[in-house]
């Protein structure tokens, strides 16, 4: 089978974004239930700057995974139709939406009410961005990946790097974390429960066939590498 080095592209473009909509939870929340002071916010949107300089290299790496980046906006041709086209269609929205955002908030030109509205609502756009993503692997053909634990581990990818993101970075602006230990500790225990996810799986590749073979002969080495 090889390693697919062909799909880490696509695997940075999923992950980060899985990572970055965590983050922007956990900064979003602290911008507004805070109470941060001018100088705590203007450093909170100074560190910002990297989730959305994250979800930039994610991009950038879903084009390199195209067969011809040039094309790229065809993706979005049929959107509302294509869960390809939704994926992008979704994640640029977020993307657009935050970034604006963080954008006003850096220049001051943005309302503390409006603010806290607007991050809500890029909150909510990156869920279903993530959403969006776990679709686009929900294909019949594909029995490996049409199932329950596609979207179960897309999420515990958000609750397994978006709060040590959002930590650190909140860190790096000098804000004191009350609940740090308990976005760790949420962080770990969604660990745990994606290891198990993956010997779940696993344990169930045997039992995917088609007329010509089965999933556990395509990926012998499933459990090793997990």
């Amino acid at each position: 089978m090889g390693m697919g080095w062909h799909e880490w592209p696509l695997m940075v473009f999923t992950v980060l974004g899985q990572f970055v909509v965590g983050g922007v939870i956990v900064m979003g929340l602290a911008l507004i239930t805070g109470n941060l002071t001018d100088r705590q916010s203007k450093a909170v949107h100074g560190t910002m700057f990297f989730l959305w300089l994250l979800m930039g290299i994610a991009f950038v790496a879903s084009v390199l995974h195209l067969g011809t980046p040039l094309r790229a906006f065809n993706s979005l041709n049929r959107i509302g139709d294509s869960a390809l086209s939704n994926e992008i269609a979704s994640g640029a929205l977020f993307f657009a939406v935050g970034g604006l955002y963080w954008l006003l908030a850096v220049l001051k030109k943005l309302p503390q009410s409006l603010g806290k509205v607007w991050l809500v609502v890029t909150m909510v756009l990156g869920l279903l961005f993530v959403y969006a993503m776990t679709r686009v692997y929900q294909i019949d053909t594909v029995p490996t990946w049409h199932n329950g634990y596609t979207t179960l581990n897309f999420f515990l990818s958000v609750l397994i790097g978006g709060p040590l993101l959002g930590v650190l970075l909140l860190r790096m602006a000098g804000l004191e974390i009350s609940g740090r230990y308990q976005l760790v500790m949420l962080s770990v225990l969604a660990l745990l429960l994606s290891l198990c996810s993956a010997l779940l799986q696993g344990s169930e590749l045997a039992t995917i066939s088609s007329s010509v073979q089965q999933a556990s002969a395509l990926i012998p080495q499933y459990g090793q590498l997990m």
